[in-house]
């Protein structure tokens, strides 16, 4: 009995030792959410990485189609807010070539006045093109 505690405590120790790190965008929104991306999205490019510490630690990158009504929703869902204060804000990676939002998206952000918050989502209501980068806990 000793021997398979002590068995369950390791393997229980070690199952958060490993990072999860992928750049195929289906399986960087599952990641990330939990489940596959919805049929109103067209996934396009992503990534994500989640470090091995038992708190979860991630950053997601997505670049994506989707129509108005699901982005307006998920703005209202996230209680996200029009971020007109930064034009650049500050992350800890470099991003890819392919993460590149022009002047014609719309930025949110949960708090767009918190220096700590790196978080920001993009909309393009002309063409229903759309980037996360999200970031927890790094």
């Amino acid at each position: 009995m000793k021997k398979y505690i002590v068995f369950s405590i390791i393997t229980f120790l070690l199952s958060g030792c490993f990072s999860v790190e992928t750049d195929n965008p289906n399986k960087a929104w599952k990641y990330w959410s939990g489940s596959e991306p919805p049929e109103n999205i067209e996934m396009i490019k992503g990534e994500y990485y989640q470090s091995p510490h038992f708190t979860l630690e991630y950053e997601l990158i997505l670049k994506f189609r989707t129509d108005k009504k699901w982005f307006d929703e998920f703005v209202d869902y996230n209680s996200l807010i029009v971020d007109t204060i930064r034009h650049d804000w500050t992350r800890w990676t470099d991003l890819p070539s392919w993460f590149d939002p022009d002047k014609n998206f719309d930025k949110y952000s949960a708090d767009p006045t918190d220096d700590f918050e790196r978080s920001r989502y993009f909309f393009n209501p002309e063409n229903g093109e759309a980037y996360i980068y999200e970031t927890v806990g790094m």
